[in-house]
């Protein structure tokens, strides 16, 4: 296999916290989702064992979204799916416009399903770049609460009742049903960005939420209705916790770090990268046979796909050399150790310290966050139906679609 310049333009990343998540595929068959904290109590076993086979297992097995995948969360679960590429695709666009991004996060009994699945992986034989990714192109709400952005892309977020278009940059929440679509739109402040364009599917009209306050719209099966910022239903008001009801399941993720073994770890770091790049510069200048001696050297087994790799390496070495790349990890390397050298070691066991205990303070303060002013939990509040003021104007209700 030839040595090339490995790069992602486009991945989908999906997890999920709670026991109850699983993928249903287009023939019924269904597929468990293991929780983050499956993994996350993997990596603390690995850094007391060193020993990281169960964890690259864990990834391994782990499945992976196809064409026509209904995603499923259950009681006391919530997942999350990251879409992100770059619209060149093999050939990337060096443009921020050119990155676009899908995040959605799925409460509790929640439902979706996703299509239009595209992939690439090319090689240009003359700069050693292979370029894959994989992305996807439409996903439709079918039922359930959501915390959903969408960032540079025009794909439509299809609902039974409503098309939704994010216009350049845009998120929000989203409560669906078969009949209606309950939504706290945040209009994005990013240039160019266009507001949350809703449609309703049924008579085809359309508004576009772009207001610099907080506002609910509401899409039923022959209207949109919106009520302004001191008329939404309560489920909207309090934002910041909604938020934080989703984005625990990332905090949840982090492991608990040992402050001594993290410290280890920066004062090593250095002295590591520093070996690292030495190591390349010497093999810069070696002959693909005087590499694989001194493979041999070292106990290695050589096999011909190694004796081949070998034979690329000096020129990929040159070839990175001629792109910058050596520079930059010299001028990187050069202030990590100014970094740490800098600290010492005192500073930096106290440093370590400090930032162990901030990881998992975030942890409480975020689950502090969860809460409504009246001490209820959102996490609670999402197991259950939600309940919604009726569409008239005494409960500040306007049709504007």
């Amino acid at each position: 296999m030839a040595m090339l310049f490995d790069i992602e333009t486009g991945h989908i990343d999906l997890s999920a916290a709670g026991p109850n998540a699983f993928i249903k595929r287009k023939d019924g068959k269904k597929v468990n989702i293991p929780p983050v904290e499956t993994e996350t109590d993997l990596i603390s076993e690995f850094q007391k064992t060193k020993d990281n086979k169960k964890i690259e297992k864990f990834r391994k097995d782990y499945p992976k979204l196809m064409e026509g995948d209904t995603i499923i969360s259950g009681a006391k679960t919530k997942i999350h799916i990251d879409i992100s590429y770059n619209k060149g695709k093999d050939k990337p666009i060096d443009d921020y416009k050119s990155r676009a991004s899908k995040g959605i996060f799925m409460g509790p009994n929640s439902e979706l399903q996703v299509s239009g699945f595209e992939s690439w992986d090319k090689t240009d034989a003359k700069t050693k770049e292979r370029h894959h990714g994989e992305l996807i192109k439409n996903v439709e709400l079918k039922k359930g609460f959501f915390q959903i952005g969408y960032s540079h892309t025009e794909d439509i977020l299809t609902t039974p009742v409503a098309l939704i278009k994010f216009n350049f940059d845009g998120n929000g929440f989203f409560d669906v049903s078969e009949n209606a679509v309950y939504s706290a739109p945040t209009a994005s402040t990013s240039i160019g960005a266009g507001g949350v364009e809703y449609t309703n599917k049924l008579t085809k009209k359309t508004f576009t939420a772009k207001s610099s306050t907080f506002e609910e719209i509401i899409v039923t099966r022959d209207g949109i209705y919106r009520k302004g910022l001191t008329n939404m239903d309560d489920i909207f008001q309090n934002q910041m916790a909604l938020l934080s009801t989703f984005h625990q399941m990332l905090t949840n993720s982090i492991p608990t770090i040992d402050p001594t073994d993290y410290a280890n770890q920066i004062k090593n770091l250095g002295n590591n990268l520093e070996q690292g790049v030495g190591s390349m510069e010497m093999m810069k200048n070696m002959s693909p046979d005087d590499l694989t001696r001194l493979m041999k050297q070292g106990g290695a087994e050589v096999t011909p796909e190694i004796m081949a790799q070998m034979k690329e390496l000096p020129n990929m070495l040159k070839m990175m050399e001629d792109k910058g790349l050596m520079a930059e990890m010299k001028k990187g390397l050069n202030m990590m150790k100014g970094f740490t050298e800098g600290m010492g070691n005192e500073n930096i066991d106290r440093f370590a310290k400090t930032f162990a205990g901030s990881m998992a303070g975030v942890k409480t303060k975020t689950k502090e966050l969860t809460k409504t002013s009246d001490g209820k939990s959102y996490d609670d509040i999402l197991e259950n139906p939600r309940t919604y003021k009726p569409l008239t104007e005494k409960f500040g209700a306007v049709k504007v679609g």
